[in-house]
């Protein structure tokens, strides 16, 4: 199964994991965890936030170590969410 990566958090998501638009059809973008109904699930959040939270997941999530966190974290700055480029 082909793993996409998610341009908000930059983890890895499966075709089964992918958020959803507003119309309810399945992005491609996006993981279930970070957006849902054609939104940010946390829309307020800063890249700051989202570093922070990779970390805390990693510290207390079994599916995700502090190295793959770390590589997620230095992807953020690509990512389409963080690059704001899509309201320009």
């Amino acid at each position: 199964m082909n793993s996409m990566i998610c341009q908000c958090c930059g983890l890895p998501f499966s075709p089964k994991a992918r958020g959803t638009n507003r119309d309810q059809s399945k992005s491609a973008e996006y993981c279930y965890d970070c957006f849902k109904d054609g939104e940010f699930r946390d829309h307020h959040m800063s890249i700051q936030d989202m570093e922070k939270k990779l970390l805390e997941m990693a510290r207390h999530h079994d599916g995700l170590c502090l190295e793959e966190a770390e590589a997620a974290i230095r992807k953020l700055p690509d990512l389409k969410r963080w690059k704001m480029t899509h309201i320009l």
